[in-house]
């Protein structure tokens, strides 16, 4: 009877072992797997990052460009405004006794009166 005792207890404690080798082996495999999806997470995130700096760069050179041509652009235009302006103050734009049609003798009048 005592040794029936002795190897349930044996029984028992070897259960216990191999059950405690199967959970501490199936975590340590569970950790493994979340630690290279951690891994393969962090890459994709960095590759990311990348690609959003490089359009970043892209947008911002876009952005100069723009910027650069706007103020070309603005800069004709101040010309020719300002080209413009100085007939329409001249003294050649003054006379009225020059052959003109009345169609652009009225324009220009209309142009001096909204200054």
């Amino acid at each position: 009877m005592t040794r029936i005792y002795v190897y349930a207890i044996i029984a028992v404690v070897v259960f216990g072992a191999l059950t405690g080798t199967y959970y501490s082996w199936r975590k340590s495999i569970e950790r493994q797997a979340l630690l290279e999806f951690n891994q393969k997470q962090l890459e994709q995130t960095i590759a990311d990052q990348a690609e959003f700096r490089r359009k970043m760069q892209e947008i911002t050179e876009k952005q100069e460009e723009i910027i650069k041509r706007t103020a070309e652009d603005r800069k004709a235009f101040e010309d020719k405004i300002n080209g413009a302006q100085a007939f329409i103050d001249s003294e050649e734009a003054r006379k009225s006794d020059r052959p003109a049609s009345d169609l652009l003798k009225e324009t220009i009048k209309r142009l001096k009166e909204t200054k």
